[in-house]
């Protein structure tokens, strides 16, 4: 059960690295690695736009492989498939993949859990949190339908994968805010996180 990081993005709503960032105590980076790692997954990937830099830096200090897509090309679902490349030439490639932009750093442990063991239970290619009326991340998806990232690499997105056939899809409601607190502004951040505000004035 491999645990992927997408952190190669430009940041700019938030207009400084989201992935640097402090999430309490620790960068939205490690702090998801963290979570994965915690919550079941092994190996651990974060991808970055370049393999030097701060970013780099605090990739290779944490427990995660760098896998470097060189400038973020092709957006999320560039990175996803960058990640998923490099899963499937491992000599033992993981049979399914969580993934999580960077943006949501607040997820916990305990929802990737539940995640596995539904993905475990059912035969369901794809696993979601949902919270209340909303889906988030991580997405849990069965690395059968890894090609099917592969394809739409330049054509579209994860969603257009993940609702190919909802018959394949399960849901896993959860207690866990953390999945849908998408953290890609510099306001969200601060109304989440206000002690960062009083800080920096």
């Amino acid at each position: 059960m491999a645990g992927v990081v997408l952190a190669a993005g430009k940041s700019a709503r938030m207009g400084s690295p989201k992935a640097l960032l402090d999430a309490g105590g620790m960068t939205f980076a490690a702090r998801l690695v963290n979570t994965l790692g915690r919550g079941g997954c092994a190996p651990l990937v974060v991808v970055v736009a370049s393999g030097v830099g701060e970013l780099a830096a605090e990739v290779r200090r944490s427990p995660a492989d760098l896998v470097v897509n060189p400038g973020g090309q092709g957006g999320q679902i560039g990175s996803l498939c960058v990640a998923l490349e490099a899963l499937r030439s491992l000599e033992l490639p993981p049979a399914a993949v969580l993934f999580t932009p960077v943006d949501n750093p607040l997820a916990a442990p305990s929802t990737v859990r539940a995640l596995i063991r539904k993905w475990r239970r059912s035969d369901a290619l794809v696993v979601i949190p949902k919270y209340g009326s909303r889906r988030g991340h991580p997405v849990l998806a069965d690395m059968r339908i890894a090609q099917e990232f592969l394809e739409e690499r330049l054509a579209g997105s994860a969603r257009v994968v993940i609702r190919r056939d909802p018959g394949r899809v399960a849901e896993v409601e959860v207690d866990d805010p953390g999945t849908v607190d998408d953290l890609d502004t510099r306001d969200r951040y601060l109304r989440r996180f206000p002690r960062v505000r009083a800080e920096t004035g």
